[in-house]
């Protein structure tokens, strides 16, 4: 299981926020994608053998594999 406060404190030093309902502006992630990013960077710190000291590296790497997916 995700710690989501970790999650969110490396959201914050990523430089991204969390989106507001409708009033969602260029380059924020929806609620969604947020979650799906999550995930993603749970499961490179589960691969890397759940050591702790890389949230954000394992964020940034998240966010670029779904953006990734999502131009191809």
């Amino acid at each position: 299981m995700m710690d989501t406060d970790v999650s969110r404190t490396t959201l914050q030093r990523a430089g991204t926020s969390h989106p507001s309902h409708s009033s969602e502006k260029p380059g924020q992630v929806t609620a969604v994608e947020h979650g799906r990013i999550a995930q993603r960077a749970y499961e490179l710190y589960v691969k890397r053998g759940r050591q702790d000291g890389q949230a954000l590296e394992d964020w940034l790497s998240a966010e670029r594999q779904m953006a990734g997916a999502a131009g191809k």
